[in-house]
């Protein structure tokens, strides 16, 4: 099974379990397309490398990740916020807990490489080295956050794609709903990740 880091944080166990047994493929929203446009538009002003995917396994599974802008030693989640004064907490809270788990999940792989999907879109294949010191940063629309690896977060999420393939195997939603009972929109209070603003 290939498991998207996104989609764990994004979705519930039970959406996910739907959509594997449904053989689904998820349309992008038109707003998903408009952050992906947003992202694309920060990289080229800051002169950076954009989209480096990583893969790690999970057992016999493989997890891929996607890092949005990579700068010398700086990886950088990208939100758009479309009103910077009037956001829901839970966008917030959500895109710090992705963070962590991206910037955890630097700690397990060696280099980056750009995914097959930008190089049918004309980019050139890249592979970058991850240094042994790296910061890894949200840039939340306006508001920049600094996070920080958390094992505890990375554990969490492998264990709900552990759940999702073991519940593959035997159609059971009952334990996907009992995860999401526990976690759904309390993981940011239950594992309290590490962040600090960074003074723009």
């Amino acid at each position: 099974m290939n498991i998207s880091a996104s989609e764990l944080v994004k979705r519930s166990a039970s959406q996910l379990l739907f959509k594997e047994l449904k053989r689904l493929q998820w349309i992008p929203t038109e707003r998903q397309l408009r952050g992906n446009a947003y992202a694309d538009s920060v990289v080229l002003k800051e002169e950076a490398s954009s989209e480096k995917r990583g893969m790690v396994k999970i057992d016999d599974d493989l997890l891929f990740f996607c890092i949005d802008l990579v700068k010398d030693d700086k990886f950088v989640e990208i939100k758009m916020v479309e009103n910077q004064n009037n956001y829901e907490p839970w966008y917030l809270f959500s895109s710090i807990m992705q963070s962590t788990f991206y910037a955890t999940l630097l700690t397990q792989v060696k280099s980056l490489n750009t995914p097959s999907f930008r190089k049918k879109e004309g980019y050139r294949q890249e592979v970058i080295d991850i240094p042994e010191i790296f910061k890894f940063e949200l840039w939340f629309g306006e508001e920049k956050y600094q996070v920080y690896p958390n094992e505890r977060i990375m554990n969490h999420y492998f264990e709900k794609a552990r759940i999702i393939k073991s519940s593959v195997e035997t159609m059971d939603y009952d334990t996907c709903k009992k995860f999401d009972s526990v976690y759904k929109f309390n993981e940011f209070k239950i594992f309290k990740p590490l962040y600090t603003p960074i003074n723009i």
